[in-house]
């Protein structure tokens, strides 16, 4: 998500949009992406290890950010800071564009009843109070209206920028490893599910493999440990934040995405334009039908071992269909930036009273 409102916020300034950035840290991997056309304003933030206490320590500032700057247009960028931004538009009375991007589900299948009522409630009168609303898929137009049906015709599906020209300009050098590496790029987390990949890959000892893990994340020693009880510690690379994932498409046999839920991955679509096999569990509908779409193969069930497993080996025998890298230009870097300077720009065009904004 970082990386995506980067490339966001830098291709709408080189556009013609004057942007500002309002971040809690000036500084990390994703930092080199945004250019000198974008003011970067720090927030300051009180001390806090979670980054959900981070966000809602911040909320006060953000608020006198709107109201003292008046911004015609508040773009929240993902899931994370949909909430945080929607406080803040309704403690500043903002009267400007409110534009948040939904990039994962709003309610999980498999929390309690009452989290999901709870969470629907707030997530309600956030989106409420939102112009427009980006998902990543034609999927998500639909979770929109399950919150609330008022607010589809606000649901606009937009592609996310993950493809790059260098990304499409190197498939053909794809030159797999050998022994070959089964390749998992994601933070290290619940949601991404490593355990799943390791504990899939186990049922495989038998053949020649090792597992690359690009990413950092609160997981890292709980993966360490089950690869030391699994028994392929030594097989297990952790490769840590990788800046540029191309080198490491090109070289795996197969990219693995064992996610519980998901928006639209950007790794998926990173790995097709690679050229590099994939395989996926079902972890959101608009993955499903993306995979579909193009011809990869299809996911597996969410937390199915055997089934991911048996998926890993269909790459490992180079069994799986090609699925052409040029499937995956729609989410070009510059389409998707254009697309989102005509959207952003069509929602300022809007005189004020056709705006339903619901306070």
């Amino acid at each position: 998500m970082e990386r995506v409102a980067c490339l966001v916020a830098s291709g709408l300034a080189r556009r013609g949009f004057g942007i500002e950035m309002l971040v809690l840290e000036d500084d990390g991997p994703t930092r080199e992406l945004v250019t000198e056309e974008v003011r970067v304003r720090v927030l300051p933030q009180l001390a806090a290890e979670q980054r959900r206490d981070r966000m809602a320590a911040a909320v006060p500032k953000v608020a006198d950010y709107l109201a003292e700057h008046s911004p015609r247009l508040f773009h929240a960028p993902g899931n994370h800071t949909i909430r945080p931004a929607g406080r803040a538009v309704e403690l500043a009375g903002f009267g400007g564009v409110f534009v948040p991007k939904i990039t994962n589900p709003l309610v999980g299948k498999k929390t309690s009843w009452w989290k999901r009522r709870s969470r629907k409630l707030q997530y309600r009168n956030v989106l409420r109070r939102a112009q427009g609303i980006l998902v990543l898929s034609p999927a998500g137009v639909d979770e929109v209206a399950a919150v609330d049906r008022s607010l589809r015709g606000r649901a606009r599906f937009i592609h996310n920028p993950y493809v790059s020209d260098a990304m499409l300009g190197r498939a053909a050098e794809r030159k797999p490893a050998n022994p070959p590496v089964i390749l998992s790029v994601g933070r290290l987390s619940e949601q991404k599910n490593q355990a799943l990949l390791l504990r899939a890959a186990v049922r495989l000892r038998d053949r020649d493999w090792r597992i690359r893990l690009c990413g950092v994340g609160p997981d890292e020693p709980m993966l360490r440990e089950l690869a030391a009880e699994l028994g392929i510690a030594e097989r297990v690379e952790f490769a840590g934040f990788v800046s540029d994932p191309i080198p490491e498409y090109l070289r795996a046999s197969v990219s693995v995405q064992a996610s519980r839920w998901e928006g639209l991955p950007a790794t998926v679509l990173e790995a097709i334009a690679c050229g590099c096999p994939v395989v996926a569990t079902a972890s959101s509908s608009g993955l499903v039908n993306l995979l579909h779409e193009v011809g990869a193969r299809k996911p597996v069930k969410v937390e199915d071992e055997t089934g991911l497993a048996s998926a890993i080996q269909e790459a490992l025998d180079g069994r799986l269909r090609p699925v052409p890298p040029e499937a995956s230009l729609p989410y070009g870097i510059n389409a998707s930036l254009d697309e989102h300077a005509a959207v952003f720009g069509g929602l300022l065009e809007q005189p004020r009273q056709a705006w339903r904004s619901v306070g």
